[in-house]
């Protein structure tokens, strides 16, 4: 049984590899080899600790984007299919909750491919038919279960 869970994990994190890829051409082959690296400690690791590190996304490279008119550092976690075939792909935008965390909420985002952080700002390119729309998502202090809802926001001034 042990054996089958282990192969399972290699094959979540080949999986990953396959279906993540990076924000720019070169960091593609970085998410590959970050995610068949992880499946190879995933094998040797203990079990619970292995299923962690084969769900967890890994970044892929890091970036200056651009956000409201400041340029911040941000995380690309690469490109995921979701479940409704769009893609998404994410950066999480370091130093820029509390720039932006004054803004009106919009929404609630309907599908979020990582586990998301706590007070943490995200931008995803959604690309859906051929066309992509850039969003914008919040996430505040995790509620009561512990768990972080993710919100859509529009750019403005914040107040």
């Amino acid at each position: 049984m042990r054996i089958n869970r282990t192969l399972g994990l290699a094959l979540t994190a080949a999986v990953l590899a396959v279906a993540m890829t990076g924000c720019s051409n070169s960091a593609s082959s970085t998410a590959s080899s970050a995610a068949s690296s992880e499946a190879a400690s995933s094998v040797a690791a203990s079990s619970v600790a292995a299923e962690s590190e084969a769900a967890a996304a890994s970044v892929v490279s890091t970036e200056d984007l651009d956000v409201n008119g400041t340029t911040y550092s941000a995380d690309c976690y690469g490109e995921f299919t979701l479940s409704n075939g769009d893609t998404m792909k994410l950066w999480k935008v370091n130093g820029a909750y509390a720039d932006l965390s004054a803004l009106p909420m919009k929404g609630m985002a309907e599908e979020f491919p990582i586990e998301a952080e706590a007070e943490q700002i995200y931008v995803a390119d959604v690309t859906s038919n051929g066309e992509t729309t850039r969003q914008y998502l919040r996430t505040d202090k995790a509620g009561r279960n512990g768990t972080v809802s993710v919100k859509t926001f529009e750019l403005g001034d914040a107040e």
